[in-house]
């Protein structure tokens, strides 16, 4: 995502909409650049995984879901990261 420069997305919500729904084109991009973020993890990630992101609403949920899924835990992951 960051040769992309989606990451951004990855890393934020939807903007909120405001009041006099100035933003709606702000938030219009913001979907289809998350959309297109979802999409590409999805296609990198092992069709195994896939069944952990599939109710995923934005490209940060499905991020988090994987960090969690797959975060190094125990002794191991100690020594691996040092």
């Amino acid at each position: 995502m960051i040769n992309l420069s989606l990451f951004k997305y990855v890393k934020s919500m939807v903007p909120p909409l405001a009041d006099d729904k100035s933003n709606e084109s702000a938030i219009e991009i913001w979907n289809k650049k998350n959309h297109k973020v979802l999409s590409t993890i999805s296609l990198c990630i092992d069709n195994s995984a896939l069944v952990y992101i599939v109710d995923a609403k934005t490209s940060k949920e499905a991020r988090n879901i994987l960090k969690r899924i797959y975060k190094a835990t125990g002794t191991i992951s100690i020594i691996a990261t040092c």
